[in-house]
């Protein structure tokens, strides 16, 4: 007959997890079996934080705990100590049995599920009570106390012994000197234990703890960096106000010279107006005038083998207290748009001739808006419609007392 031993699990919510919450706790933090990366005693109990939040009580990779912020241990007002198991991690209560999961702990009652932590399970920590977290590599001993005084320690050298001990401690330092002397010094590659997966986790703790102290270095730097991009925005919007500053000091100018030319335009008005055969220019509103036809007189022969398309304005009529001479001027300036539109109609057309009549207003503004055919006789429409879009992009001084009404015409004639 063969015997079978079957181990039992560890005691189900017994005297020790019902007893009074213990009134300290001692937390260890280790990686692996031998490495020790934290060591806390918490007495009084409060929460323990492990993960790489701000706060967290030990950093911990989120790779290896689910999170970046996980409890291991809680406090509740009601002095309730319960070490808590997150999802993802193992549990081994007082060093027996195997590790589980936490549902598999609240399965066998060996836990409660947490009502604050989804997927999670806790369990009440009493006096003596040791529940191990494991985390991957990692493993968090929470160990319940009554956090009572420890006694304080024998003095080392007592009066009547003090020269024994004192020999006795000579000795022994002499013996550790000799062993020393005879091993040679340790190497980074001489530490047994530690793979490469903890040197690497190792390394990533060591580069997120610098990199902490970096930002707050950069932060001055950054405060910096904005203190000078504000100056540089002051100063360019200085720069802006002084350029919009002189840009109306050069339209000031502009609407001088403008008045100082109507001016000297408006004391020659008489003899331009009998000149012309213009009557009552200067009336607040004179009668607007019929386009009156210029006579067609041909112009001098050319040289021979070029094309004379040089338009000749005929006689005008304005109505409306702006100088004659101030619109011809501006229309001269202007001519070499009419002439283009003219010799576009010579390539259809090489005998095209005629006259174009274009009748604008002239705003207040001294804009150019109504512009419309004023009675031409060109054959050809297209170049009648060039010709009047072409008036549409002048523009003149303001006029005296309100708006002018003008009717332009053109003569075009092909030479020999």
């Amino acid at each position: 007959m063969v015997g079978v031993s079957v181990a039992s699990d560890p005691p189900v919510l017994d005297a020790r997890v019902s007893a009074a919450a213990a009134r300290a706790v001692d937390v260890v933090v280790r990686w692996g079996s031998d490495c020790v990366l934290a060591a806390v005693e918490l007495s009084p109990p409060r929460p323990f934080f492990v993960g790489e939040e701000e706060g967290c009580d030990v950093v911990l990779p989120a790779e290896i705990t689910g999170a970046s912020r996980v409890p291991v241990l809680l406090a509740r007002w009601d002095g309730d100590v319960r070490a808590v198991v997150p999802k993802g991690a193992r549990v081994v209560f007082d060093g027996e049995g195997k590790p589980m999961t936490p549902a598999r702990a609240v399965t066998r009652g060996l836990a409660e599920s947490s009502r604050v932590y989804r997927d999670a399970a806790e369990i009440p920590l009493g006096y003596g009570r040791t529940i191990a977290v494991r985390m991957g590599p990692f493993t968090i001993e929470i160990t319940g106390s009554d956090g009572a005084p420890r006694a304080p320690k024998q003095p080392v050298l007592e009066r009547r012994t003090g020269l024994s001990h004192l020999a006795s401690v000579l000795i022994h330092l002499l013996f550790f000197a000799a062993v020393a002397s005879r091993f040679r010094p340790i190497d980074d590659d001489d530490f047994d234990g530690v793979t490469d997966d903890q040197k690497f986790f190792i390394q990533q703790m060591l580069n997120r703890s610098s990199e902490r102290e970096m930002e707050g270095i950069y932060a001055d730097e950054i405060a910096g960096l904005e203190y000078r991009a504000r100056r540089r925005q002051k100063r360019n919007r200085a720069e802006m106000d002084l350029e919009a500053a002189w840009m109306r000091s050069l339209q000031a100018a502009g609407e001088r010279w403008s008045a100082e030319e109507f001016a000297r335009a408006r004391a020659g008005e008489p003899e331009d107006a009998r000149e012309a055969g213009l009557i009552g220019l200067l009336y607040e509103r004179p009668p607007q005038p019929a386009p009156t036809a210029a006579p067609n007189i041909p112009p001098e022969d050319p040289p021979k083998g070029r094309t004379q398309t040089q338009p000749r304005p005929g006689a005008m009529a304005l109505s409306g207290r702006l100088p004659p001479e101030v619109v011809r001027r501006i229309i001269r300036q202007n001519f070499g748009r009419f002439r283009l539109c003219y010799e576009n109609g010579l390539r259809r057309n090489p005998n095209l001739q005629g006259r174009v009549a274009v009748r604008f207003v002239i705003g207040a503004d001294g804009a150019v808006s109504n512009v419309g055919n004023g009675g031409s006789d060109m054959p050809d429409g297209g170049v009648v419609s060039c010709i009047v879009h072409a008036f549409e992009g002048l523009s003149f001084p303001r006029p005296d007392g309100g708006i002018v009404t003008v009717v332009y015409p053109l003569m075009f004639a092909p030479g020999g």
